[in-house]
């Protein structure tokens, strides 16, 4: 992040160490190092900016903020909640002041990346995922999962404008992505690779790039063999049309699921950033 700020000319904005433990019981994964290199960017061998770390918690920055910006702020998520889950055990009201809640994980029609049913961010650490979903926001949070990451992918167009280095973000994205497209594209037609932070920050940019009906939402965290899945009623918009009451199991909590994404407007969103935005914003 410290990097990625320096690229941007934004070192202004403060960075917060997060939590080194779980909030809950967890599936035992293996680090993806075949998927993101040892170092976590594609062994680029990239060296970290000199830069001195807020010294307050992630827990008190990200309430701090919400106090102070409420509706105005949106949160976005590109990893496990745990954070989140110990931000509203540590302030209860801070979901119900803050604007918007995007958070990238889980997946709902495809399996998961990793384990069978299970999404990455979530099954890193289900109980905080669980905590987050059931709590009551200002307005319903965005999931951003694997039906809309795994689809609005990188493509030829895309990965020549990376490889042109024209901007600050292509040279900095460049190196790391061709590492990962090599295994993080297996569940991408070939040719294509996934970018699932940028997805979802791109979708928390502009929401309307994706159709995202409000579900009952939930975490399995039975440690079962379903530990970790994201639960979505999409039973939901049928019995509804049909004049059904038929009512959704205990413990989901609505939110909005992105299920369908405008591909090529996505796109076209990437290429902008590799090869310089015409405008800021």
């Amino acid at each position: 992040m410290a990097r990625v700020l320096e690229l941007a000319n934004r070192s202004d904005i403060v960075v917060s160490i997060g939590s080194d433990t779980r909030y809950g019981p967890h599936p035992d994964l293996r680090p993806a190092r075949a998927i993101h290199g040892d170092d976590g960017i594609g062994n680029t061998g990239r060296v970290t900016p000199v830069w001195n770390p807020d010294p307050r918690s992630a827990v008190t920055l990200l309430s701090e903020a919400i106090h102070a910006h409420g509706e105005a702020l949106t949160l976005l998520t590109l990893g496990p909640l745990t954070n989140v889950a110990e931000l509203l055990d540590h302030d209860p009201d801070a979901s119900e002041l803050l604007g918007q809640l995007v958070a990238m994980g889980g997946t709902v029609v495809p399996q998961g990346n990793a384990l069978p049913t299970g999404e990455a961010n979530i099954a890193h650490d289900p109980s905080a995922a669980a905590r987050v979903a059931s709590a009551r926001w200002r307005q319903p949070p965005l999931l951003v999962p694997l039906d809309v990451t795994l689809v609005a992918t990188l493509g030829s167009s895309e990965f020549d404008a990376l490889a042109s280095e024209v901007s600050p973000a292509g040279m900095d994205l460049h190196a790391p992505i061709e590492f990962y497209r090599v295994f993080g594209g297996t569940f991408s037609p070939d040719g294509e690779s996934p970018c699932h932070d940028l997805t979802a920050a791109v979708i928390a940019h502009d929401p309307h790039l994706v159709e995202a009906p409000l579900l009952p939402f939930g975490v399995d965290v039975s440690g079962g063999l379903a530990w970790g899945t994201t639960v979505v009623d999409r039973r939901r918009p049928f019995f509804e049309r049909a004049g059904s009451a038929q009512a959704s199991p205990a413990g989901l909590t609505p939110w909005r699921v992105a299920l369908k994404i405008d591909v090529e407007a996505t796109r076209s969103r990437y290429r902008s950033l590799f090869l310089g935005w015409d405008t800021p914003g």
